[in-house]
C-alpha cells in the first residue's frame, strides 16, 4: 500500500504567444509591402541606385519591430486574462 500526501497550491493558467512566428510574419509582410512599393514607382522616377534593396531592408526591419510589438501586446493581454486556480500535487 502506497502512502500519498497532497499539497495544494495556487497556480496561474494563461496562454502565452510564441515570439518567433510574430517576428517572421511581420518581416514577411514588410518585405511584401517593400516589393509592392518598389515596383509601384514609375520607371522615369527611379534612380540608378537599387532602391528596392533599401526598401526591403527598411520595410522588413519595421515589419519585424511591429511583429514584436504585437507579440508583447498579445502577451500582456494573455497575462491580464490569466486565471488563478487551485492545484493539488500528490507526493508519494
Amino acid at each position: 500500500m502506497v502512502n500519498q500526501t497532497s499539497k495544494t497550491e495556487s497556480v496561474k493558467i494563461r496562454r502565452a504567444p510564441k515570439f518567433l512566428p510574430f517576428l517572421l510574419t511581420g518581416g514577411v509582410i514588410g518585405i511584401v509591402l517593400a516589393l509592392i512599393v518598389g515596383l509601384a514607382i514609375p520607371e522615369q522616377q527611379r534612380t540608378a541606385q537599387p532602391i528596392i534593396t533599401y526598401l526591403l531592408a527598411y520595410f522588413g526591419g519595421i515589419g519585424v519591430a511591429l511583429g514584436i510589438v504585437a507579440a508583447v501586446v498579445a502577451d500582456r493581454v494573455g497575462l491580464a486574462r490569466a486565471k488563478s486556480l487551485e492545484a493539488t500535487k500528490l507526493k508519494g
